[in-house]
């Protein structure tokens, strides 16, 4: 249903990316096959939304990033990188966490130098989250807080670009939300002062409006720690148009058309 609509939308193609988990991988190419000579142009890619933590600490925030393959080898890559997260998974807060660390993302990383995009994902990313808390503290003249986030925004940027050099990208979300709209504008000064492309992600977790209330119905299906429905207000996938105007409360048009060619 997703590539169906996605190609619908006009779209030039999409990219899988569950959170730890390649499996659809499969459903997806094999559903690929079906459809390519008559979608010749739209091309699939296959990724991962990894949890990338720097301990195994309970209790902590599972921070979001994205890989995708860029071939076969980047694939392999993406397959050890989920067995060693699965491998070391474990219970807290009443789900199964399977996040990687540093450390060992960038072991794996390393022999497969160069067939891996990188992007900082949404805003449950390590990048966002504290753009948004170094921007809010900033703001309220806590200038001790608004240290240590802005320590934890360069220590992290470093770290991508010495693992994926060109291949790391910047990722912004289209929305009108006050947050939002703050981290995407964050962003646009990080990736200036240190010169790396920026990209849209639509994280599309639905697949249009109407179907939010049958989303916000499955996240609170159990007990589990979640977050709340406004998280995902605008995690469905959109057509040029949609993100062209959601992203106009962040960027102007050249900055949108750039990221979007990016």
């Amino acid at each position: 249903e997703l590539i169906d609509k996605a190609i619908d939308l006009g779209l030039s193609g999409l990219a899988i990316t569950e959170h730890e988990c390649l499996s659809s991988h499969v459903f997806a190419l094999k559903y690929m096959e079906k459809i390519q000579a008559d979608n010749p142009d739209f091309k699939l890619a296959l990724g991962d939304e990894i949890y990338l933590t720097d301990t195994s600490d309970k209790g902590q925030k599972y921070y979001h990033f994205i890989l995708i393959a860029k071939d076969a080898i980047g694939h392999r890559a993406l397959r050890e990188i989920s067995s060693t997260a699965w491998f070391y998974s474990f219970k807290d807060r009443g789900q199964e966490r399977t996040p990687i660390l540093k450390d060992e993302l960038a072991n794996i990383v390393r022999k497969y130098k160069g067939h891996l995009i990188a992007t900082s994902a949404c805003i449950g990313g390590e990048l966002s989250n504290n753009a948004l808390a170094y921007s809010l503290t900033k703001e309220a003249n806590d200038v001790n807080s608004a240290r240590v986030y802005y320590d934890n925004i360069i220590n992290f940027i470093e770290y991508c670009l010495d693992i994926f050099g060109s291949d790391f990208y910047i990722e912004c979300a289209p929305s009108d939300e006050n947050d939002q709209v703050r981290v995407n504008k964050m962003l646009k000064n990080i990736a200036d002062n240190y010169n790396i492309k920026m990209v849209v992600g639509t994280d599309s977790h639905y697949l249009r409006p109407e179907d939010r209330p049958v989303h916000k119905a499955y996240l609170t299906s159990d007990d589990s720690e979640r977050e709340v429905d406004a998280f995902y207000k605008f995690t469905y996938l959109m057509s040029d148009e949609e993100v062209k105007n959601l992203m106009s409360y962040s960027f102007d048009e050249e900055h949108i058309d750039n990221m979007l060619a990016n």
